[in-house]
């Protein structure tokens, strides 16, 4: 089994490291364009036919960082799975060679305890931990908490279609920004 060495990060953490890497690439604004992101990283987008259960691809070698895109998905899952392998490389960037594929990655869907099994398989390079991590910093790099909480505001939160219109100009899914309203406490859970 490889043995991952992680640095802790709380969601304040990741909350600000991704807020901090918006404000440096100018992408604060609705939707956030996370390709300029991505090359403000010098990192590679491509998008390709991928085997269905496999959303995205990071890999990297010595300073070159390249993501693999499934062009299959949806676009707003294109975006959250960009968004996600950003997250890989900003949160668990050990140094060297390092190869991540997220297979059927769901938006804040946890795969998992720590010590589930598909994390003990020999060649494992990530841990349920590491996958919450990676997801915290998308929905944090697509729905910045500053920009929701405002345009939050001018929205009836208790109306779908309000929650339909504000989801569509953060270029996410509804589900993906009602429970980012939540991480929030902009609306509370039922």
């Amino acid at each position: 089994m490889v043995s991952i060495q992680m640095r802790q990060h709380t969601d304040e953490s990741i909350e600000s490291q991704a807020l901090e890497l918006l404000r440096s690439a100018g992408a604060l604004s609705l939707p956030v364009d996370i390709e300029h992101v991505a090359r403000t990283l010098d990192v590679k987008v491509n998008y390709q036919k991928l085997e269905d259960d496999v959303s995205g691809v990071l890999i990297v070698s010595g300073n070159q960082r390249h993501v693999l895109i499934n062009d299959t998905h949806h676009p707003n899952r294109r975006r959250f799975t960009l968004s996600h392998e950003l997250g890989h490389l900003m949160l668990h960037d050990g140094g060297g060679d390092q190869f991540f594929v997220d297979r059927h990655l769901r938006v804040y869907q946890r795969v998992g305890e720590p010590g589930a099994p598909a994390y003990q398989l020999p060649d494992s390079m990530t841990n349920a931990d590491m996958e919450r991590g990676a997801n915290r910093f998308a929905a944090a790099l697509l729905m910045p908490g500053p920009l929701v909480k405002r345009v939050a505001l001018e929205h009836d939160l208790w109306d779908e279609n309000d929650i339909a219109r504000l989801a569509k100009s953060f270029g996410v899914s509804e589900q993906a920004m009602s429970i980012r309203l939540q991480q929030l406490k902009v609306v509370a859970l039922n």
